[in-house]
């Protein structure tokens, strides 16, 4: 089955023309929540990492949502090196899941949820979370727990990929309401959304170049070291 991913050949046909703006850290930032860290202890030092205009875009989601609900960054910036190995854990996962496919598509389906650092012919990506464009958000209530998503993000290796859809059959009310809401103030700050992920959203990389219709990104492959 073919699907638009980061990965699509479309999307990897669009330029990137690097602006040069920074990462900056929203841990010495004012005002949006995150952590605690996802996935394994080597994104710790990386995860609250993203583009200056994300951030600011961020803060302008965060304005739009009601009063008492809080966007929380689950990921932000994430290195090659991380890349690479959740790329490899999710492949063994796929074809745990599925081994009948030949491998040219259990390679495609690994890229439904997790980015390529390289193809099988040798071609380089840049993956989403590499460009410090690309970030996995929920959101929270007063008292710090997150709403009714239908899922535990921190959980997304065990969910079934059909439950991480943004528009996912089956789920309730509360949770279509909650991810609607996170979409609207998401889009509304000018980020686009990743439909087979209702948490990914991106703003400057290719992904978005091509769903907002413009002819570059403007965020390329980045390091904060």
């Amino acid at each position: 089955m073919h699907r638009l991913t980061p990965s699509s050949a479309d999307v990897l046909a669009i330029p990137v023309r690097e602006c040069g703006e920074p990462l900056v850290d929203i841990r010495v930032m004012a005002g949006l929540q995150y952590g605690p860290p996802p996935e394994c202890p080597e994104t710790q030092n990386d995860y609250t990492f993203v583009r200056q205009g994300v951030y600011e875009r961020l803060l302008h989601a965060q304005s739009l949502l009601p009063r008492g609900v809080a966007l929380r960054l689950y990921e932000g910036y994430r290195s090659l090196n991380v890349q690479r190995m959740l790329f490899a854990d999710e492949l063994d996962r796929v074809r745990e899941r599925q081994p009948e496919l030949p491998e040219s598509e259990l390679f495609e389906e690994t890229t439904r949820m997790v980015s390529a650092v390289a193809y099988p012919d040798g071609t380089l990506n840049i993956p989403p979370h590499n460009t410090g464009a690309a970030v996995d958000l929920f959101l929270v209530d007063e008292s710090g727990q997150a709403l009714d998503f239908g899922m535990d993000i921190y959980k997304w290796i065990e969910t079934e990929p059909d439950l991480c859809l943004t528009h996912a059959p089956g789920i309730s009310d509360v949770v279509v309401q909650n991810r609607q809401m996170l979409v609207d103030a998401m889009t509304s700050a000018g980020f686009v959304n990743y439909l087979q992920e209702w948490w990914h959203f991106s703003y400057g990389d290719r992904f978005w170049a091509y769903l907002s219709g413009h002819d570059h990104a403007i965020y390329g492959g980045v390091s904060h070291q």
